[in-house]
């Protein structure tokens, strides 16, 4: 699955956990559900500035509008780059981000 996200040309995050260097990008990891997630990162810088303004109540700033208008944006890129490629997914019940589901495949007679 990380190939094909890359070979859709999405910056795959390396798979253990980001730092203050990553950049973000398209993350896949296991949750506490045993359940593969395909999700994105904005970069650290854009994170963390919305965070903290969120923190302080001030949710109308341009920083916590950039940040929830590329979470929304890529949330529908990935969600069809993983259908075209044929992955079943579906929304985790809070939040960004997609769980794909297992498939199993019947064996050809």
């Amino acid at each position: 699955m990380r190939l094909d996200l890359a070979t859709a040309g999405l910056h795959v995050a390396p798979p253990a956990p980001l730092n203050d260097e990553d950049q973000g990008g398209v993350v896949v990891y296991i949750n506490d559900d045993a359940q593969v997630v395909v999700d994105w990162l904005p970069h650290a810088r854009l994170d963390r500035a919305a965070l903290d303004l969120v923190e302080a109540a001030r949710t109308d700033d341009e920083a916590v509008i950039r940040y929830e208008v590329v979470r929304s944006a890529m949330d529908t890129a990935l969600g069809t780059i993983l259908t075209g490629f044929r992955y079943a997914t579906h929304q985790p019940q809070f939040g960004f981000g997609h769980i794909v589901l297992q498939t199993t495949t019947a064996p050809e007679s």
